[in-house]
């Protein structure tokens, strides 16, 4: 069954039309069809039945008017809890058809003028209208406005004006207070030769304004009439801007920026890598700035220009001539031709592609500003011109997902965006799945949001999914290629080399030995990695700032704002793979290693030294690692992959606590493993403390059995060295471990061993330790007297040296046994205290001790609902982590003060402490607290 509603509502079916002639039934069809397959609830529809007033009688009349309609067109009319529904397919509705024409992937003028057939009339055409339908005719009519008025642009822009100009007077006559539809018609009109009436045509819009809404017609349609008076010749004829083959998607705010940098210059470059859409940005900002621009639009195409020539200023004088239609007269040089030609007319001069001719180019526009002042220039390039007067937009990739963002935010991103609107074209429609989201979200993380290597991805989704696409990234540039006429633009790998053979020898050297980099770096590691006294240039860490610089400015490395106001750099992942099949074939085999070799080297002496104890460097050390996580994961695989297993292992050894304070407990078992097992044959000062560390991960993952194991090894290694210190802190580590075993005996002979090791040292900080961890095992022994005593002065011991992560793991301690003491408001200072220090730290697992201790406080006085919520929030947070409690009395006690809280809650309170959780953070919960000072 088909249903109209472009004009007068009509229905029919196979058989032909079916008569709804009842005009309340007309009415409630026709709102049950806006619904579009939602429920209408009865008092909707009776609002639209009767919208002046309804009677008393009107539900019940609504009753009989959907029995009737069911009459007519059958059991679609379905009942539900929420109201009244309309069973329909998209196919069965012209106004449903419209709609999704007009919101498809490509809107060509094709598709825009069988959208438009479907109209009869105005909508909904002898339906007495409701709100709601009243609403959706507005909304139609205000679509079949659009469409018209941009498939009249279209035509206009193909110079089909005499195909146009029919639909064009009767689209005006309906709707004659259109400016963008007069605008169109006044614009066909002069090309076909009737200047005169589309000056009539401007002169009625502006009687019907003033008539009927005391108004004048905007600057747009003005400027477009004063244009046609005076018979300006860019009218004549459409812009001299290639059209766009497939939608433009994103950028707005380069967009905006673009324009208002050229409303306040007179030159503006567009810099960017290959792939970034320089040409396609500069377009669409060209379409947007014609009106600016009465004179014209003149775009010349330098890419095909030949590099030989570029100091030649006569030469590419001559090609900008020949392209805006410039002539030469005798006695004259090229460039005054030019000038002449343009003179004081009101041009935008956009020179594409200039990097390879930028010399030439930077002389022909100097000329040329200063012999014609109403041109306005705008180039692009992979590296500025280097004018004065020049204006310079760095452009890189599409805005990319925001890695902390609901998900419906994350795929609504520029570049996600671009992807699916490329994928859908390339599977005939079909657009991202939601199960597929996520794989397009990493993808266009990968590729740097560039807008060439996402439409060269897109036509791969044919032959693979898009999670096997995703997977083969590593071989980027292989995989994205295509058939663009263009030649640099059918691989990354060609859009790339465009770039690189411009570059002077020893930029190609740098190049390709930053390809070691991964994730970014910064100036020093540059400097230490770049420079290599026995290659070839750059030598020294001061020529590495020079090339780095040139690099930079040609767009094959991008600069980013650091934290604290410094710089960091990167390549982007596909710029990165090239540099690096460059340096494994055009760099010597040494240049590969060594370049390896000093990027290692950087980033193990950056890890090498213990984190600082106190809150704010710990935190500023903590982001410090994070930024370079990426270049010291790729440090470790080159190390234990590539021959150099001893760096690999003091890498992993040093990163140890940076693993276990971010929760990434898994990641740093395996580095640790490898690196271990690369290593097994030697015994080392190096090797315990990789031991050691790999035992401290796998106890606070809760693998007891072999935190056991590694932490035995890691003794029996630093007893066979006689390396006292190593035996103290691997002593204290099984005394915990041992501890979490319920091996409570095994725990404080550790722990007694330990501590007089550490008293006969002299190492204060080894007996604070100590003391705090076989103070835990009495505290799990119920010896809460001694353990008291102990906790206090391992306190004392780590607030003499400033060690502010044992003093809130001593406070933490102390406070528990005043909570099992009863001294239970010396246990909540205490826990506030701890929390306050692991809250300067960043130390999330730190934080969840004090929150759970909070929670049991709250469990015994009476607050069982703020209680619950610390735990289910704690739970969640230590299950993200990967750090579950293994501390027996610990594990005891928070298990306890959950049965307490649950136990004093009813069905209703505890739903509503739930639900509290599922909305709250362990920011949340930190931020409820006052920390004491």
């Amino acid at each position: 069954m088909r249903f109209q509603v472009l004009g007068p509502l009509t229905v029919s079916d196979a058989d032909g039309p079916v008569a709804v002639t009842a005009p309340k039934q007309r009415t409630l069809l026709a709102a049950l069809l806006v619904a579009r397959n939602h429920p209408v609830s009865a008092g909707r529809l009776v609002n639209e039945l009767w919208p002046e007033q309804a009677p008393s009688t009107a539900t019940a009349a609504l009753q009989v008017y959907v029995s009737g309609l069911r009459k007519v067109i059958g059991d679609r009319v379905r009942t539900t809890p929420a109201g009244y529904v309309l069973d329909i397919a998209t196919d069965d509705v012209d106004a449903h058809r419209f709609e999704d024409m007009l919101g498809g992937p490509a809107r060509s003028a094709a598709t825009l003028a069988q959208a438009l057939d479907l109209w009869h009339g105005p909508p909904f055409d002898g339906v007495v209208t409701g709100p709601d339908i009243a609403a959706a005719a507005v909304r139609l009519n205000e679509l079949r406005r659009s469409a018209r008025q941009e498939l009249a642009g279209l035509a206009l822009a193909d110079g089909r004006h005499a195909e146009i100009l029919a639909d064009l007077a009767g689209w005006v006559a309906e709707q004659p207070t259109a400016e963008g539809l007069v605008g169109h018609l006044m614009l066909a009109l002069h090309r076909a030769g009737r200047s005169a009436e589309a000056m009539a045509a401007f002169a009625t819009l502006r009687d019907v304004l003033a008539e009927r809404f005391d108004t004048v017609p905007g600057d747009e349609v003005t400027r477009l009439a004063e244009a046609i008076r005076r018979r300006d010749p860019t009218l004549a004829q459409p812009l001299k801007l290639p059209a766009a083959r497939t939608r433009f998607i994103g950028r707005r705010s380069e967009l905006d920026r673009c324009a208002a940098l050229l409303g306040d210059s007179r030159l503006l470059t567009i810099v960017g890598p290959g792939g970034s859409g320089k040409t396609r940005l500069s377009y669409e900002l060209a379409r947007e700035l014609a009106a600016d621009h009465p004179d014209g639009i003149q775009v010349v195409e330098l890419a095909g220009y030949p590099t030989a020539s570029a100091g030649d200023v006569e030469a590419l004088a001559a090609r900008v001539a020949a392209s805006v239609g410039g002539r030469e007269l005798p006695g004259e040089t090229v460039a005054a031709s030019l000038a002449r030609h343009l003179g004081a007319r009101r041009v935008l001069l956009v020179l594409d592609n200039c990097e390879h001719v930028r010399a030439a180019v930077a002389a022909v526009v100097h000329e040329l500003l200063a012999a014609c002042p109403a041109v306005r220039v705008l180039a692009t390039s992979r590296e500025p011109l280097g004018l004065p007067s020049e204006d310079v937009f760095v452009l890189g990739g599409l805005s990319l997902p925001d890695t902390d963002a609901p998900r419906s935010r994350s795929v609504g991103s520029d570049a996600v965006r671009l992807f699916g609107d490329r994928a859908a074209a390339a599977r005939g429609g079909r657009r991202l799945q939601p199960d597929e989201e996520p794989y397009a979200v990493e993808l266009c993380r990968r590729l740097g949001g560039l807008p060439l290597a996402l439409e060269l991805a897109a036509p791969r989704l044919r032959t693979l999914s898009l999670r096997e696409l995703v997977a083969r990234l590593d071989r980027g540039l292989d995989l994205l290629s295509g058939s663009s006429p263009v030649d640099r633009h059918q691989t990354m790998r060609t859009a790339i080399d465009w770039g690189h053979d411009l570059l002077e020898p020893e930029q190609q050297v740098l190049f390709r030995r930053l390809s070691v980099f991964a994730g970014g770096f910064d100036l020093a590691a540059a400097e230490q990695v770049g420079a290599d006294p026995a290659g070839p240039p750059p030598r020294s860490p001061d020529e590495v700032l020079d090339v780095l610089s040139r690099l930079v400015e040609r767009s094959m490395v991008d600069r980013l704002d650091a934290a604290g106001g410094g710089s960091r750099y990167r390549l982007l992942e596909t710029t990165r793979e090239y540099a690096a099949e460059r340096l494994a074939t055009d760099g010597a085999a040494t240049e590969e290693r060594e370049a390896g070799v000093r990027h290692s080297r950087v980033y193990q002496e950056l890890v090498a030294a213990a984190p600082p104890t106190d809150g704010p460097a710990h935190a500023q050390w903590l982001a410090s690692i994070s930024a370079e996580h990426d270049n010291i994961r790729a440090a470790l695989e080159r190390s234990l992959s590539g021959g150099d297993p001893e760096t690999g292992l003091a890498i992993a050894t040093s990163m140890w606590w940076y693993w276990w304070v971010t929760g990434q407990m898994l990641d740093g078992r395996t580095w640790l493993r490898r690196a271990l097992k690369a290593t097994e044959y030697e015994v080392s000062q190096r090797r315990g403390q990789a031991l050691r560390a790999a035992a401290s991960l796998a106890r606070n993952s809760g693998d007891l059995a072999e935190a056991r194991r590694l932490g035995t090894q890691a003794l029996d290694t630093f007893r066979e060295l006689d390396n006292r210190a190593g035996i103290i802190s691997s002593l204290n580590n099984l005394s915990i471990t041992a501890q979490g075993q319920h091996d409570y005996e095994a725990s404080l002979e550790y722990g007694y061993e330990g501590l007089r090791l550490a008293e006969d040292s002299g190492n204060d900080r080894a007996v604070a330790a100590a003391l705090n961890n076989t103070a835990g095992t009495l505290r799990c022994l119920d010896r809460l007297d001694e353990a008291g005593d102990m906790f206090a002065r391992a306190l004392a011991g780590f607030e003499k040296i400033a060690d502010r992560r044992g003093e809130a793991a001593a406070r933490f301690n102390l406070a528990t046994v005043d909570r099992r003491m009863g001294r239970l408001d010396d246990a909540r200072q205490r826990y506030l205290h701890a929390l306050a220090i692991y809250t300067e730290l960043d130390i999330a697992e730190g934080q969840l001790d004090a929150i759970e201790g909070l929670a049991h406080l709250h469990a015994l006085q009476g607050r069982p609902a703020e209680a619950l919520r610390l735990l289910v929030v704690s739970d969640r947070e230590r299950s993200r982590l990967g750090a579950p409690l293994f501390t027996p009395d610990e594990l005891a006690d928070r298990n306890r003060a959950e049965k307490l809280a649950r136990a004093a809650l009813s069905r209703e309170e505890m739903t509503a402490a739930l639900r509290a959780a599922s909305t709250s953070t362990l920011a949340d919960l930190v931020a409820s607290y006052r920390i004491p000072a």
